[in-house]
């Protein structure tokens, strides 16, 4: 899917929805896009509409989602009773092309989370954020 299109759905996905730092969800999503490499940035664009919308894959392909960029949103979507932590070992342990773009995409929402949560010191290490990084940055070092 072509970054456009991309920031498109994810606007309109995330309209109105607010992260738990009070702020808007977009703005969040938005920074993780500008920070990832180009070839990451529709998925970055795209990475919390299938956890925190009404948004569905089959909408998704239907706007041109490759099976690569579903195979990494299913990964960097938290499953219903799953574990931040479970979540974020799901994806350091994740192979193949889609375990590489989920990383780098993961890595690069923890860090804007890291990034918020250090003005707010009720949110600093709810979740784990600083642990997610550590998993994180050493599997896209290795892998």
């Amino acid at each position: 899917m072509d970054w456009e299109t991309a920031r498109g759905i994810a606007y309109y996905s995330h309209y109105g929805r607010r992260n738990p730092f009070g702020e808007m969800l977009i703005e969040h999503v938005a920074r993780v896009a500008a920070v990832v490499p180009p070839s990451a940035c529709a998925t970055a664009w795209l990475h919390a509409v299938l956890e925190h919308s009404d948004t569905r894959s089959p909408e998704l392909r239907d706007h041109g989602l490759t099976g690569l960029e579903e195979e990494t949103l299913q990964l960097l979507t938290r499953a219903a009773g799953e574990s931040f932590e479970l979540h974020v070992l799901r994806i350091v342990h994740a192979s193949g092309a889609a375990g590489d773009l989920a990383r780098t995409v993961k890595l690069a929402a923890v860090d804007d989370h890291l990034a918020q949560a250090s003005q707010d010191p009720v949110l600093r290490d709810e979740p784990p954020y600083a642990w997610a990084r550590r998993h994180l940055a050493s599997a896209c070092h290795t892998g």
